[in-house]
């Protein structure tokens, strides 16, 4: 038995209330670093591509080649 059980008890209290408290801060923190690193996606405006715009990798016919009503 420890010499001063007030301390035992009081050591116990703490942590039955300083544990859960913590893992609650760290869940919360957690989370919020898992909610900012995703897209939201939910209200429809995803990035896209507009029909007909072109990568420079797609760009259209180059400079040597004939306009297209030349044939």
């Amino acid at each position: 038995m420890p010499l001063v059980p007030t301390a035992a008890f009081l050591a116990g209290a703490l942590l039955t209330l300083l544990l859960p408290v913590l893992l609650l801060i760290a869940l919360v923190v957690w989370y919020w670093m898992f909610s900012v690193r995703v897209p939201d996606t939910a209200d429809g405006s995803e990035p896209f591509t507009p029909p007909g715009a072109a990568t420079p990798a797609q760009s259209g016919p180059s400079e040597t080649s004939p306009p297209a009503h030349e044939g």
